[in-house]
């Protein structure tokens, strides 16, 4: 199977997969520059029990340029187009799920991305267990949200990596997991974690006293979820944007 297949099937399973080196060279130091130069400060939990110095950008498509490229990169619109593809059969709860659908002021099944720029500080505390997506339909059922993280940074033991209970986004209950039931995405700056929006996640702790972890988050999801709405650009500016990248903002 090609990389994209296989992805969807890990997806699938799994409920994540990795993609390695996504960006590389002179593009990751690109995003590198250009996410710090967004980045925000906000008041954090610390380890230590404490209020730290967090860091995020909310808003990211409305106020750079910077990522459109990425946003619309043809391996992860490969992969998204093929975990949220309407035409899919075979998963549970259908029914409930078109009737869902069909009762939303705009059911539209095509597909929207929402970005913003996360960073776990040094010596933050974790993000507890959740999901990114809780609709009135039982579960499981088809995935309605495929997000993804792009390392800006390592993502390590360390430095509070992402971590993913496997195949709970299979799962009926609604009871988030213990923490020391998920496993650690361990990533390199470029690589890309994608993963079901049922799956549950939270990220380690931030144990290092000088070393950031951030990274690019790229929501996608169906329009008819209306969490996560880009703000309007500028006429000028939205027809000078490729028509891919219309097409999903």
């Amino acid at each position: 199977m090609s990389i994209v297949e296989d992805a969807i099937a890990a997806i699938d399973q799994d409920g994540f997969t990795i993609i390695r080196k996504l960006i590389t060279g002179d593009r990751l130091s690109m995003l590198q520059s250009d996410s710090e130069a967004l980045l925000i400060n906000i008041d954090a939990q610390g380890i230590d029990g404490g209020i730290v110095q967090g860091r995020m950008h909310k808003g990211t498509f409305a106020a750079s340029r910077a990522f459109d490229d990425i946003i619309i990169h043809p391996t992860l619109l490969d992969i998204v187009h093929g975990v949220l593809d309407p035409c899919r059969t075979g998963y549970p709860h259908e029914d409930e799920m078109n009737r869902y659908i069909e009762s939303r002021e705009s059911p539209d099944t095509r597909i929207n991305c929402n970005i913003m720029i996360k960073d776990a500080t040094p010596r933050e505390d974790i993000r507890s267990m959740h999901r990114d997506i809780g609709i009135p339909v039982p579960r499981p059922h088809r995935p309605v949200v495929c997000n993804s993280l792009l390392a800006i940074d390592p993502f390590t033991l360390v430095t509070g990596a992402t971590c993913v209970v496997p195949g709970s986004h299979k799962w009926e209950s609604a009871e988030p997991p213990d923490m020391q039931d998920a496993i650690p995405v361990v990533i390199e700056p470029g690589d890309i974690v994608i993963f079901d929006g049922l799956l549950w996640h939270g990220h380690l702790p931030n144990k290092s006293f000088e070393q950031n972890r951030r990274c690019l988050n790229l929501n996608y999801h169906y329009r008819w979820i209306n969490n996560f709405r880009n703000a309007k650009l500028p006429d000028d500016v939205w027809q000078n944007l490729p028509e891919a990248l219309r097409q999903i903002v």
